[in-house]
């Protein structure tokens, strides 16, 4: 079950304000400190890579802290992010080359509530599949909208799923997925979409309505 991490945490948070989300505290706990956590306490885990702003590598070690930095050890490895979400995910797969890991989990740093349960799902779906994500069930009703903006479409809601992370592939298989498709990833809001671009299939897991993501102030308790 030996797997490795990147936690991606390079965003702006222009939707929390400006203020750094993954920086704030959670319970006196920064929440990038948290969501770096669920995976560094699994001893499966051969490496984490935290995925920051470019030029922050400085202020996120300042953020996490000394105690912090010496517990996790050399596990432990900081890459810096892009632009885009993708450019950052590709930066954290680059930073894994020389370990080269069977598996990887992408996780937003954003979702510090994820437990060990669930990171167990995917990690064994993504050995036994190649790729797999974790979702949990629409409760709106949800209505595809045209440009023009009138309803297009009415999905059915039994087949809808709201998708989280952590999200689990095979390591070389979804680097070469992101090489292959270059700049035409950019609009892809997640792993899955770049895996199943590259042709491959993605299976699905039990999420967890815990595992909730920081995106706006009200988010945090």
């Amino acid at each position: 079950m030996a797997f490795a991490a990147v936690v991606v945490a390079a965003g702006k948070s222009l939707r929390f304000g400006g203020l750094k989300k993954e920086y704030r505290l959670l319970d006196g706990v920064p929440v990038l400190a948290r969501s770096l956590s669920i995976f560094l306490d699994m001893k499966e885990c051969l490496s984490v890579v935290a995925v920051v702003p470019c030029g922050g590598v400085a202020e996120a070690r300042s953020v996490l802290g000394e105690a912090f930095l010496i517990s996790a050890g050399s596990r432990l490895v900081f890459a810096e992010g892009g632009a885009e979400r993708t450019d950052s995910v590709l930066a954290g797969l680059r930073a894994l080359e020389s370990l080269e890991p069977a598996t990887v989990l992408i996780h937003d740093a954003a979702r510090p509530w994820a437990e060990a349960t669930l990171v167990g799902r995917v990690l064994a779906g993504a050995m036994e599949f190649g790729a797999c994500i974790p979702g949990v069930p629409v409760g709106d009703t949800i209505k595809q909208v045209g440009s023009d903006g009138f309803v297009a479409g009415h999905p059915t809601r039994p087949s809808l799923r709201a998708i989280q992370t952590p999200q689990g592939f095979a390591y070389q298989q979804l680097f070469a997925a992101y090489l292959a498709a270059g700049a035409s990833v950019a609009s892809a809001t997640d792993d899955a979409e770049v895996w199943a671009k590259a042709g491959g299939r993605v299976f699905l897991v039990e999420g967890d309505r815990r595992n909730i993501k920081i995106t706006f102030p009200e988010d945090l308790p």
